[in-house]
């Protein structure tokens, strides 16, 4: 069976208690969603972004773009000629 992991998961809980996720291709998607359950909960009491197993702050973690990779430059501050630049990995 196929996940399917939508690019934008927002978490609510609503003035009636019920907490419920909103998700969209897009992160106004997910947050127009979210407001328009207002006519059937009532008020928002709390949202934030979903943060689990495929979710960063409601960034599905396969868009987040990677950190860097090694090895980073070493700049010599102190001009010594006999100065290598050193690998990391």
């Amino acid at each position: 069976m196929d996940s399917y992991f939508p690019a934008y998961r927002l978490v609510a809980e609503f003035a009636d208690g019920q907490r419920l996720t909103f998700d969209g291709f897009t992160y106004d998607q997910a947050h127009d969603a979210m407001e328009a359950a207002q006519d059937d909960h009532g008020d928002i009491t709390w949202f934030d972004g979903v943060t689990d197993q495929h979710y960063e702050n409601g960034v599905f973690h396969a868009i987040i773009q990677p950190p860097p990779h090694n090895p980073f430059p070493i700049i010599d501050t102190t001009e010594d000629p006999d100065f290598e630049q050193q690998s990391l990995l």
